[in-house]
């Protein structure tokens, strides 16, 4: 990997991270806005640790198993994504964060995608977790921009969030499902080289399913308990 998708790497991390802890700041009580902030903190960086020491030790490289250590540790880090997302300290993020930025803020999906294009030119991901293979995430990202700016500016009828939240949704869990038939295990599909492995062995390559892709899913979470919260008969959607 070279220096720039290192950099690329780290920077998409960090701004998923600073985005998560600004959430936490900006809807706790100012009483407790810095301790509860501080205690986000302090669980974000087990999560990030803890991921990218399993990645070291190797324990992670074992495919002959079945089903794989990797794949424990993707349903595990995807169950304290959905307690979180339907916890009381998700509740405060879907309901007081402003829709516009719920659904903006997944626009770091587009540098995403070009990133891991710019890794399969590098010889360190295979074509089919790209948008040149079977990754069509870079959509997600596109529409979420647009659609951000459109609640910004007026009332959005709720079929259209329900309806980018949906495939977003739909579109990431597709790349996480062509991710796991492409590393090398008695289920593998795509045989293209080089294999997947470096996301689940390699620091920081760990944090893209780890770091990246839950966030993803946390976002979409948040927006479809944004969009319950509202009556059945309401049509449209404001912002905040």
């Amino acid at each position: 990997m070279s220096q720039g998708s290192l950099v690329a790497v780290l920077s998409l991390v960090a701004f998923v991270a600073i985005a998560l802890l600004a959430g936490v700041w900006a809807t706790q009580p100012s009483d407790r806005r810095r301790w509860r902030t501080g205690i986000a903190a302090f669980g974000l960086a087990v999560w990030m640790g803890g991921t990218a020491g399993l990645a070291l030790s190797g324990r992670l490289a074992v495919f002959d198993q079945i089903p794989p250590p990797a794949a424990f540790l993707f349903v595990a880090l995807t169950a304290g994504t959905i307690v979180l997302a339907f916890s009381p300290a998700g509740r405060r993020l879907a309901h007081d964060i402003p829709l516009a930025i719920l659904v903006g803020v997944q626009g770091f999906r587009v540098p995403l995608e070009v990133l891991l294009h710019r890794l399969h030119v590098e010889g360190v991901l295979p074509v089919q977790v790209t948008y040149a293979g079977w990754n069509f995430d870079i959509a997600t990202g596109l529409l979420a921009l647009a659609l951000a700016a459109w609640l910004r500016r007026s009332r959005v009828a709720r079929g259209w969030v329900i309806a980018w939240n949906v495939l977003g949704l739909v579109l990431v869990l597709s790349v996480v499902a062509t991710a796991v038939l492409s590393l090398p295990t008695p289920f593998q599909q795509f045989t293209s080289a080089p294999r997947t492995a470096a996301i689940v062995t390699d620091v920081p390559l760990i944090w893209l399913p780890s770091i990246l892709v839950q966030a993803a899913i946390l976002g979409h979470l948040l927006v479809f308990r944004r969009i319950a919260s509202r009556p059945p008969t309401e049509r449209t959607v404001q912002t905040a």
